[in-house]
């Protein structure tokens, strides 16, 4: 027995939404699109936590110096 030619639409319809929804849920950047490797918030966290490392160095360099 064949299948129906509104069967095979609309299993091909449904395959179609389903890769769809993978795609959005993908970290990867579309073609031509930048992505950043992490958030926003965690960049800015980082950077600070750099900062301050940096600050308690020079105070330490400066303290053994004087």
């Amino acid at each position: 027995m064949t299948r129906s030619r509104s069967f095979h639409r609309f299993h091909r319809w449904t395959a179609k939404l389903r890769r769809r929804a993978l795609r959005q849920a993908l970290p990867e950047p579309r073609e031509g699109e930048l992505q950043a490797s992490c958030p926003a918030a965690e960049v800015r966290r980082r950077e600070w936590q750099r900062d301050q490392l940096h600050d308690l160095v020079e105070v330490e360099e400066i303290r053994l110096a004087g």
